[in-house]
């Protein structure tokens, strides 16, 4: 596979979005996903039809600038806004798991052992995901982290629990930060089948020019 000037081979594509149903867990106080069918195929002798609900924060999913900063009515800074070519690209998996609170940078730096990181760098930080629990326990990247990761030339990061932010923050100060760096970020990775080291990733978000967020279908070619 060519993508620009960067050559990849591949012979497995690893699936590392959570799953979203009815049953998947969310934010506190956020919408969960609900589902409505319309039309059936048993009523209508055609199709099968479905209306959905949902917050863009279940499952796994990119946080657009709106998230954390300006009025929703103001155009700019929606999930369709996202640079594409940030979510698509050589990346490094940070295996820490398992893990909890705040990821140091000094963790960054003892994985790398003296290696520069690729634009893109995800953390594992969980075996295993429950993924109709919210668990309040989780880990979260810090802010010193971010600035090494921007030092470093990192354009996205991301990691396997709800929030880059730990849960109970008031100020976001993680996402700001990511969002001073003009970095993006993936929530809600399920890496538990995967072991740290270098893939291609792909988990572009979908064109929603009026949410703050948007799903992703990210996957790993290995």
């Amino acid at each position: 596979m060519a993508i620009g000037q960067t050559a990849f081979q591949y012979t497995k594509i690893i699936d590392i979005s959570q799953p979203v149903a009815s049953s998947s867990a969310c934010f506190p106080g956020d919408t969960p996903f609900s589902r409505t069918v319309t039309l059936t195929y048993r009523d209508s002798g055609i199709v099968n039809l479905t209306a959905l609900t949902m917050s863009p924060h279940v499952g796994t999913h990119a946080d657009s600038p709106i998230h954390i900063k300006g009025d929703m009515t103001d155009p700019e800074g929606m999930a369709a806004d996202l640079p594409l070519d940030a979510f698509v690209g050589p990346v490094r998996v940070i295996d820490l798991a398992p893990f909890t609170g705040p990821i140091s940078s000094q963790q960054l730096l003892d994985q790398l052992a003296g290696h520069t990181a690729p634009p893109r760098v995800l953390f594992k930080t969980c075996n295993q995901i429950r993924y109709h629990i919210f668990e309040e326990d989780y880990s979260y990247l810090s802010v010193e982290l971010v600035e090494i990761l921007a030092k470093m030339g990192v354009r996205l990061t991301g990691l396997d629990t709800p929030s880059v932010d730990h849960v109970h923050s008031k100020t976001l100060d993680t996402h700001n930060k990511l969002d001073q760096f003009k970095m993006v970020w993936l929530e809600n990775l399920d890496l538990t089948g995967v072991t740290g080291g270098d893939y291609f990733l792909i988990a572009l978000p979908i064109k929603f020019t009026e949410l703050e967020a948007s799903p992703v279908r990210a996957v790993l070619l290995a």
